[in-house]
């Protein structure tokens, strides 16, 4: 789960890169393109590291809980296989290793994990508390997650919501009003705060799941 956490940190510096990138031509070289897309690209990337640490730490806890390495959560117990994916772990655990010693039955578990889980997108605040509740058993998870900002988890929801939503602006319609057909204004300082909670949003996410299993 370190593992995951550095490359999160390592995709946010990107993101934050990309904002020094834009006060340099703008108030640097002063140029007269309109470079507000860029702006725009910060938001959408952020996002995309969140969701991306997510699936991530549900990939890595339920390899850790399939190994007895962790907690099984009543959701874990739940996860359904395919008949196909049965039948490889079954076979895999019962003869020695052969020609591919990497299919082990840990291996055909989290071939299953990335099918079921490829297509999903866990961003929205309902999504990331049923995603990690395959490696957290938590019940108010968001109210855990607050307390790290000293604040509550409807405020917690709220924000993350709310660029969440800024984002699918951006990719799904332009980031254009559809009532103006006119582009929506974006603010530097506005990305900035974004981006910081995001991080900060990831890194307790992180501490919360590792807090029990420090791995």
């Amino acid at each position: 789960m370190h593992k995951a956490f550095k490359q999160f940190e390592s995709n946010i510096k990107t993101v934050r890169e990309m904002d020094a990138l834009y006060h340099h031509l703008t108030s640097d070289l002063q140029l007269p393109n309109d470079l507000s897309d860029i702006l725009r690209s910060q938001l959408v990337y952020a996002v995309s590291a969140l969701d991306k640490l997510i699936h991530e730490l549900v990939r890595i806890g339920m390899l850790q809980a399939f190994v007895d390495q962790r907690p099984k959560t009543k959701k874990f117990s739940g996860f359904s296989i395919s008949l196909a994916t049965y039948n490889n772990i079954q076979k895999s655990s019962q003869q020695p290793l052969g020609i591919l010693p990497f299919e082990t039955p840990a291996y055909f578990f989290e071939q299953e994990i990335i099918v079921k889980h490829k297509y999903l997108a866990f961003q929205e605040p309902d999504k990331i508390a049923d995603a990690l509740s395959f490696i957290w058993e938590e019940k108010q998870k968001w109210q855990k997650i607050a307390a790290y900002f000293n604040g509550s988890d409807d405020a917690i929801k709220k924000e993350l919501k709310s660029i969440v939503s800024r984002r699918n602006q951006i990719v799904h319609e332009a980031d254009i009003d559809l009532q103006t057909n006119r582009r929506n204004g974006i603010d530097e300082s506005d990305v900035k705060e974004a981006v910081n909670f995001i991080f900060k949003l990831g890194e307790t996410i992180f501490k919360c799941c590792t807090a029990e299993n420090p791995r």
